[in-house]
């Protein structure tokens, strides 16, 4: 009984053995279709008359994954807008503190993650260490930026 399971083993692993190397082509697809997304590289400015108004649609995504829109073309609609420039610079002025006090917000909670845990500067990866070097540079930059307003 046992010599005829070891030969049933050993045909079975030749038949393997043999398909394998009849393949020539292997895909990990599983023969899934692939997605039908033909603009999804489009390069537009969306003022293509066959193009459809999508901002609604884009809206509603946003909104459910709580991530906000964000214009490509913020200059272009900062500079058509009708307010004074007074009005346009206190606007915001008054966005970026906001965005800043948010900043600060999660700047307390990392803090408190890496004084709770006990986690020293020496135990964060290297990625770490340049991403806080470059923020640090940019806030060097802002500041400047700050002086001149």
């Amino acid at each position: 009984m046992e010599s005829k399971l070891k030969s049933l083993v050993r045909e079975l692993m030749k038949e393997i053995e043999q398909e394998e190397m009849e393949l020539d082509e292997m895909s990990v697809t599983a023969n899934v279709a692939g997605y039908n997304t033909p603009n999804a590289f489009k390069k537009t400015d969306g003022t293509d008359e066959d193009e459809t108004n999508d901002d609604a649609f884009v809206d509603k995504i946003n909104q459910s994954t709580g991530y906000t829109r964000v214009n490509e073309n913020r200059w272009v609609a900062l500079k058509r807008e009708e307010s004074s420039p007074n009005q346009k610079i206190g606007k915001g002025i008054s966005t970026i503190k906001n965005q800043l006090s948010e900043i600060e917000t999660f700047l307390n909670w990392y803090s408190k993650i890496k004084n709770e845990s006990g986690l020293s500067r020496d135990a964060y990866w290297k990625r770490t260490h340049k991403n806080l070097q470059s923020i640090r540079e940019r806030l060097m930059n802002i500041s400047e930026k700050i002086r001149g307003l």
